[in-house]
């Protein structure tokens, strides 16, 4: 029979274990697999409702399927920052990231609306250490499978991934060799002084949807340049494709209500 001091003791430990969580300092790392060839790492840090997500500019190009080397480039490295806050609506998060542009380093703000996942309990597994249930869904156009741990009770993971009740320690796109993030190493109670909040003053500050038509702005000049210097009365496919070839393949400005 439950006692109502059962019911008082169940309580007090949740309490007492979800506010020791809050307290410390979460550091995931992951190795990013971003393109066939291409991969770098992230770091994902939290503290509370606190998250930010550090990606490493450095990639490492695999050249052979046994050698490894570092990209070289002319400009100096920079790391990318995914900061995600709440905000006040249970489906949606504000989600603030860095990328560059040729060369023009922007500050891009991004609604992010939670994935409908799907959670199946029966498909578990460990990562390092840690017992993981299988959640899918589709992100944006790709469909995503992902393992995250009730046992750090965050809803966070790498990127601009989130929505499930625990840290996502590995997630990838479904039938491809590439975006796959995995986790490394978990860390508990660290003392790294992480800045949850940069401000980048000396970035253009923008949305996604201005950021994706900047992009892809340029990149039809670029094709519109080449196909200037081609023999005349060649001819090369125009329009937007239906879907990207990356991660982020639709935008929700772009499904049709």
């Amino acid at each position: 029979m439950i006692t109502l001091k059962k019911i008082y003791s169940v309580i007090f430990f949740t309490v007492f274990f979800l506010h020791g969580f809050a307290q410390q300092q979460v550091h995931v790392k992951y190795l990013h697999v971003r393109s066939p060839i291409a991969t770098l790492y992230e770091d994902l840090y939290i503290k509370g409702d606190h998250v930010i997500s550090i990606q490493d500019s450095i990639i490492n190009i695999n050249t052979s399927g046994t050698l490894s080397a570092i990209r070289k480039s002319n400009k100096p490295f920079t790391k990318n920052y995914f900061i995600s806050k709440n905000k006040n609506s249970d489906k949606v998060k504000d989600f603030f990231f860095t990328a560059d542009i040729r060369d023009t380093e922007y500050f891009i703000h991004d609604n992010v609306a939670i994935p409908n996942w799907k959670i199946d309990k029966a498909q578990t597994k460990k990562i390092l250490g840690y017992s993981c249930l299988k959640a899918t869904a589709k992100f944006r156009g790709t469909n995503v499978t992902a393992y995250f741990t009730k046992e750090l009770p965050y809803s966070a993971g790498p990127y601009k991934f989130y929505g499930l009740p625990g840290v996502i320690l590995d997630i990838r796109e479904d039938n491809n060799n590439y975006n796959i993030w995995k986790a490394e190493k978990v860390e508990l109670n660290i003392d790294t002084k992480i800045n949850f909040n940069p401000q980048f003053n000396n970035y253009p500050k923008i949305n996604m949807k201005e950021f994706i038509e900047i992009k892809e702005g340029i990149q039809k000049k670029e094709m519109s340049d080449i196909l200037a210097k081609m023999p005349e009365g060649t001819k090369m496919e125009s329009g937007k494709p239906k879907y990207r070839p990356g991660l982020e393949k639709v935008f929700e400005w772009e499904i049709e209500k």
